[in-house]
């Protein structure tokens, strides 16, 4: 009895508080030979918060000795991070709906089933269960679905902000901007949705592109979309420009109006005070027609990785950080917006400005599900060439036909 006893004495010496039957252990956690290791992958600016709740997490789930670290990747480069080395990635990781077929290329996605695959479908928004999607089956646990984007205006300065031509005329008179970044694909979407446009990428259960449908160079549709970013691009009052362009636009008050997402709304509440709102994009008028503006409508989700040693419980973190509770918290310190529909339904969220316009907008977006890289080399060229009136309305249409064919060309697998 003497090594026993002496174990013990030993443990209360330097563990006090806590001292378990099988061996000594510190914090009441049970002995190392019970411990989960796992590595979870977040933005910067979510460390913080990621460590509470992990913390939370813990705490809920007292009867195993977790010990999860954090490492800083950005949901956008996660795909580019973990496909260096699957094996070697995070065992949870978040990052952007659009990655998702290359993530599951890659080997870097394991299936959600069970309980867990009934709650991520009956508890979020139809579209971020199909950003989740690889086929008919489910890979992630979406969090968040604000990635979007709308209008941001000054309330003393825009009179009317259902109308583009209304909102140029007004930043013209007060000698102020309209900013959008029109040589950006995700944004040069707007137009060709709004007249009508169709875009959609089928895949099949491996990954591969069975279809592709896109008619932005329809010669009445994708002309009217053309033309009105003509339009646009032509006008006194048109910028273009990214975020820094309009954060500085609205701290010196050189603009009045510009298209961005939530990640903009505390800077412009900021600069603009009581003149700060925000509403669903514009109508822009082409020959006497009217169009609404569309979007495309981002989600962020967490992925499990397949080749964790702890799989069940890397799914059990992941579904935990997507919960209701988690999509609260996370909006209650980082404004971010929920996809969990209980969540989104809080009087909270639907007081907050940005947040009810995007969601206003969303009646309007087309879900950006895994996009090729043709289509954001494609638009991006075009839209670089209406801003820098490469395109006018001579050109326009085999400019159109010239976009469209590469938005086209990805390869349709064989067999298909």
């Amino acid at each position: 009895m003497k090594k026993p006893i002496l174990a013990l004495m030993l443990c209360i010496a330097f563990c006090p508080l806590s001292v378990t039957v099988s061996g000594c252990s510190c914090n009441g956690t049970p002995p190392s030979s019970d411990t989960v290791n796992l590595t979870l992958w977040g933005p910067a600016e979510h460390k913080n918060m990621l460590g509470e709740m992990i913390e939370e997490f813990k705490n809920l789930n007292s009867d195993k000795n977790y010990q999860i670290s954090i490492n800083v990747v950005s949901e956008a480069d996660a795909y580019n991070t973990i496909s260096t080395d699957v094996s070697a990635g995070a065992d949870v990781y978040a990052f952007i709906n659009d990655q998702i077929i290359n993530l599951y290329r890659a080997g870097a996605l394991a299936q959600v089933g069970g309980n867990k695959l009934n709650e991520v479908i009956s508890q979020n928004d139809a579209g971020a269960v199909n950003s989740a999607k690889v086929g008919d089956d489910v890979y992630a646990y979406p969090f968040s679905a604000d990635n979007g984007y709308f209008l941001y205006y000054d309330k003393s300065v825009i009179t009317d902000p259902t109308s583009l031509d209304a909102i140029l005329a007004d930043c013209q008179t007060a000698s102020k901007r309209f900013v959008m970044e029109m040589d950006n694909s995700w944004y040069v979407a707007s137009f060709f949705f709004g007249a009508g446009c169709s875009y959609e990428v089928e895949y099949d259960s491996e990954g591969g592109v069975k279809s592709v449908i896109c008619d932005f160079d329809d010669e009445n549709k994708g002309v009217k979309a053309g033309t009105a970013m003509i339009n646009v691009a032509s006008s006194p009052a048109f910028l273009n420009g990214d975020d820094n362009v309009i954060k500085a636009g609205f701290d010196d008050g050189s603009v009045a109006a510009a298209v961005s997402g939530t990640w903009n709304a505390e800077n412009i509440k900021r600069a603009l005070g009581e003149n700060y709102a925000a509403v669903p994009l514009p109508k822009f008028t082409v020959e006497g027609e009217s169009f609404q503006m569309g979007s495309f409508a981002g989600y962020k989700l967490y992925g499990v990785n397949p080749t964790s040693k702890n799989l069940a419980e890397a799914h059990k973190l992941a579904a935990f950080l997507a919960s209701e509770k988690m999509q609260k918290k996370r909006y209650e310190e980082l404004g971010v917006g929920p996809s969990n529909l209980n969540a989104a339904a809080s009087d909270e969220i639907k007081q907050n400005i940005a947040l009810s316009a995007l969601t206003a907008q969303s009646q309007y977006a087309v879900a950006q599900t895994a996009v090729p890289d043709n289509y954001w080399k494609a638009a991006d060229a075009f839209g670089t060439e209406v801003v820098s009136k490469a395109v006018n309305k001579n050109n326009l249409l085999s400019k159109l036909k010239e976009m469209a064919e590469l938005i086209r060309s990805v390869a349709i697998k064989k067999g298909n």
